[in-house]
């Protein structure tokens, strides 16, 4: 398949270090040092053994023209998705199928400002990658990736199968799931529970769950996320929410969060589109929300400090 990926960061590399030996994958970027290093040396995954392994990978900036593509893979920033998705109009055919497996919710509907909804697919990946510098990223954790028709209907299934087929080729490890919402919320907890507390922590995956006081805190965040996710029509109970949560912070414990890379790099985070869902949706739905409300709150503040450090 001819398959483009937008945005060369720590996910985006990772599924081209597996798709780019199978099939013809170009990633765009629009950080013109990270595409000429990729272009000169490849990208080079590093196991959690430590073990380097390099890909040659095409790279190009963002918005080049290089043809309709069978497979569009989505790896920007949600804040983003809607100006990649602009920018990259030349990428998309007759029959092109676009996939996000974003954090975040919402991306889906930037998506469908350039697409059919039957022609989206959405899902989550179960994998992390932490980006260690231009071309180099760190694979700290393994696990499926779960897709769905984001408008279930007999050919957005066909493509959903289609996709499926390209990953498995690759070695990626891959379900097709019925009821994809309920696998986004799950990912949407996760996040919710992991990403804003390591990054204002400033610590690992692992020690939201090992720390007694961090844990708790996380517990209060998922169970918001809980009654928030059951007024909105999918149900989970609150124990099994948490396990979930309990198990990435044991499968990653050595994994940094994508927002808590943000940090470092001084950018703009993806909180509106993660802790930020849950509180717009309690609003709505008249549930108490404090502790998402406290996280968005705060890591806007954070980012409000990047000019004085």
């Amino acid at each position: 398949m001819k398959i483009a990926i937008l945005g060369a960061g720590a996910m985006g590399s990772l599924y081209a270090s597996y798709l780019a030996p199978i099939h013809d994958v170009t990633l765009l970027d629009s950080y013109k040092p990270q595409v000429d290093k990729i272009n000169s040396d490849g990208i080079t995954k590093i196991g959690k053994d430590q073990s380097e392994t390099s890909f040659s990978v095409k790279a190009v900036l963002s918005g080049t023209d290089i043809g309709f593509q069978d497979l569009l893979i989505v790896f920007v920033k949600g804040i983003h998705t809607y100006d990649a998705m602009k920018e990259n109009t030349g990428l998309l055919g007759p029959h092109t199928i676009v996939m996000t497996l974003q954090n975040g919710a919402g991306n889906n509907r930037d998506i469908a400002q350039f697409v059919p909804k039957e022609r989206i697919i959405v899902g989550t990946s179960s994998h992390n990658s932490v980006s260690m510098g231009l071309g180099k990223f760190y694979h700290s954790g393994c696990g499926p990736t779960n897709i769905g028709p984001d408008y279930p209907c007999e050919s957005s299934l066909r493509d959903v199968k289609k996709a499926a087929a390209a990953l498995e080729e690759s070695g990626l490890n891959v379900n097709i799931m019925e009821d994809i919402q309920k696998v986004l919320w799950q990912k949407l907890m996760v996040n919710c529970g992991i990403n804003a507390l390591s990054t204002l922590m400033q610590c690992r995956i692992g020690e939201i769950y090992t720390n007694p006081y961090l844990w708790d805190l996380c517990k209060k965040i998922v169970y918001e996320c809980v009654m928030v996710a059951e007024a909105d029509g999918t149900y989970f109970d609150r124990r099994d929410a948490l396990k979930i949560v309990q198990s990435v912070c044991e499968n990653d414990a050595e994994g940094y969060a994508s927002m808590y890379q943000d940090r470092q790099n001084k950018r703009i985070t993806e909180i509106d589109r993660i802790n930020g869902v849950v509180a717009k949706l309690g609003d709505e739905y008249s549930i108490n929300t404090p502790c998402n409300h406290m996280l968005v709150t705060q890591i806007h503040g954070m980012e409000g400090m990047y000019s004085n450090q």
